[in-house]
C-alpha cells in the first residue's frame, strides 16, 4: 500500500507528510544504517553505507576506483538534470528539492530520462562487480527490486540525496555513540512515533465515512450503455457507479476491465515488474522471524543493535550473485512496547529475503511470511514511457488509473499522490495548504496528464 511505508525522507515525501500532519499522527527521526557483507571471491569485505572510512576490509577500499567513477557519474547526472530543468533560473531559486520536477523546463528533452545509470557508469570505466556487489545490493534493500541496470540516470541525484552511497553532511551522520566508536546513519528519514499503531491509524482515518468493503474480490468492471460502470464482485453482487479508479497492478486492470480498447491493451501490458526477472527468488518472498542466527556471528551483535538492513552478497555455484537482505525491525520500528524498551530487552525482529545457499531459519521462530508479486515495478525508461502514455486513456469512459506503475518511480509518495490526482480529476479539491507540496501535486498532474 502507498501509505504503509516504514521510513521516508520528509523533504521529498511532501504530500505524505501533509497527510500525516492533517491526521495528527506524530513522526520521529529514524536513523537508518545499511551494512553490506560481501563474500564474493576476490571482493570480500564489509561496508557501512554511511561510513566514509576506507581502511581495513572496507568495500570502499576494495572498490575505491569504482566509487570515484560513480561519484563523477552522479555529479554529471545532477548537473545535466539541473540544466534541463532550469534549476539555475532565478524563479527556481526558492524551490525545495523535489522528485517530481525532472520534466519541468526542458526536462522532457533530457536524454538521462531514458539513458540508464548503469550505461553511464560502464562508459566511465566502472566495473560490473561494483554494480553487482555494491550498488544493486544497497538499493535493492530500498526498492525491493534486484534488477537495477535499467535505472534511469536522471534519478541518480535523487537516490543519493535520500539513501546515499556517497554520504555527506547533508544526508548522514558519523561519530561516536553508545553503540559504536564509529557509528553512522542516514539523517534524511522519519517514521511513525507509534510504529505499527501509526500504520493502522493512517488506514483507519483514511476510510472514515467511506463505504469500505474488505475481502471481496472485484471480478469485472463493465461499461453499461447509459455510461454507468457496473462493478461485479466474486459473489455475483454488483454496484453501478459513475466512475471507477483502478489502484492495482497493471495486469489486474486488464483482467478486470475485460472490454478495454486496443490502446489500453498495449499500455497495460507494457509495465515490467521485479518478478518478471526473478519470479522465484530475489525479493519476492519474505519471512518474518526472530532468528538472529541468519546474520554472520562476528557481525551479529553490532548489526542487531544498529543496522537497519543487513545485506549479505554471495556467489552461487553457477556464478550468479545472490543478494540476501535482512530488514532489522528492532532498529527500524519504534512504538510502545518496542521503541521504549532498552535495546537489550528488544526481541529480534527480522524480515528475510533470498537467504544464501545453505542457510536456514529456525521454524519455531518464524512469525509469518509475505509475497511481493506484482508489487514493485522496475525503475526504467521503458516504464516511464508507459506511464506517460497513460494520459491517452486516463478518464476515458469515466475510468482512471493510479498506483505505483502509473508514476515515474516506485515509491510511496508518488503512489499516494497518483490517487489524489485521480480524485481531483473526478472533482475533489486538493486537500493540503502546503505550497511546496502543492507544487509537487501539479508537477505530477503534468506527468499523468489529468
Amino acid at each position: 500500500s502507498c501509505v504503509s511505508v516504514t521510513a521516508w525522507p520528509a523533504m521529498f515525501y511532501k504530500n505524505y507528510t501533509c497527510l500525516l500532519a492533517d491526521m495528527n499522527i506524530e513522526t520521529v527521526h529514524q536513523p537508518l544504517s545499511w551494512f553490506l557483507n560481501s563474500k564474493v571471491p576476490g571482493y570480500e569485505g564489509t561496508l557501512w553505507a554511511c561510513d566514509t572510512r576506507t581502511e581495513g576490509s572496507s568495500l570502499r577500499e576494495v572498490f575505491a576506483d569504482d566509487f570515484r567513477k560513480y561519484a563523477a557519474v552522479e555529479a554529471f547526472s545532477r548537473k545535466v538534470t539541473e540544466f534541463f530543468t532550469f534549476r539555475w533560473a532565478p524563479w527556481r531559486w526558492e524551490d525545495t528539492p523535489s522528485m517530481y520536477d525532472s520534466h519541468t523546463g526542458l526536462g522532457l528533452l533530457n536524454p538521462l530520462n531514458v539513458v540508464p545509470l548503469y550505461t553511464l557508469f560502464k562508459m566511465s570505466g566502472g566495473t560490473d562487480k561494483w554494480w553487482d556487489v555494491i550498488f544493486t545490493p544497497h538499493y535493492t534493500a530500498s526498492f525491493l527490486v534486484d534488477e537495477l541496470r535499467p535505472f534511469p540516470a536522471v534519478f541518480a541525484p535523487l537516490i543519493e540525496a535520500q539513501i546515499p552511497l556517497l554520504p555527506n553532511k547533508e544526508n548522514s551522520w558519523q561519530g561516536k555513540s553508545k553503540l559504536s566508536d564509529h557509528d553512522c546513519n542516514i539523517t534524511t528519514c522519519v517514521t511513525w512515533k507509534d510504529a505499527g499503531k501509526g500504520i493502522r491509524e493512517v488506514f483507519t482515518r483514511l476510510v472514515e465515512g467511506i463505504d469500505l468493503r474488505e475481502d471481496i474480490r472485484v471480478r469485472e468492471v463493465e461499461v453499461l450503455a447509459n455510461g454507468k460502470k457496473r462493478v461485479h464482485d466474486e459473489h455475483d453482487g454488483y454496484i453501478d457507479v459513475d466512475r471507477v479508479v483502478f489502484a492495482c497492478p497493471a495486469n489486474a486492470v486488464g483482467n478486470i476491465y475485460k472490454k478495454h480498447g486496443i490502446l489500453e491493451d498495449v499500455i497495460l501490458s507494457t509495465p515490467v515488474y521485479a518478478d518478471d526477472h526473478h519470479p522465484d527468488s530475489g525479493h519476492m518472498h519474505a519471512v518474518m522471524h526472530s532468528d538472529g542466527g541468519v546474520i554472520e556471528k562476528k557481525y551479529r551483535e553490532e548489526c542487531l543493535a544498529r543496522a537497519s538492513n543487513y545485506v549479505e552478497i554471495t556467489q552461487k555455484d553457477d556464478g550468479t550473485i545472490n543478494i540476501e537482505n535482512q530488514y532489522n525491525f528492532g532498529v527500524q520500528t519504534p512504538g510502545p512496547g518496542v521503541f521504549d524498551l532498552p535495546l537489550d530487552k528488544k526481541p529480534v525482529m527480522l524480515i528475510s529475503h533470498a537467504l544464501g545457499e545453505g542457510k536456514e531459519i529456525n521454524p519455531d521462530l518464524v512469525r509469518g511470511t509475505g509475497n511481493h508479486a506484482r508489487a514493485h515495478p522496475l525503475y526504467s525508461g521503458w516504464n516511464v514511457m508507459a506511464m506517460l502514455s497513460l494520459r491517452l486513456v486516463q478518464g476515458k469512459q469515466g475510468i482512471y488509473y493510479c498506483s505505483n506503475w502509473t508514476t515515474p518511480g516506485n515509491c510511496h509518495d508518488m503512489s499516494f499522490l497518483s490517487g489524489l490526482i485521480c480524485a481531483h480529476a473526478i472533482g475533489a479539491k486538493y486537500p493540503f495548504q502546503d505550497k511546496e507540496a502543492e507544487k509537487d501535486f501539479h508537477r505530477m498532474r503534468d506527468l499523468m496528464g489529468i
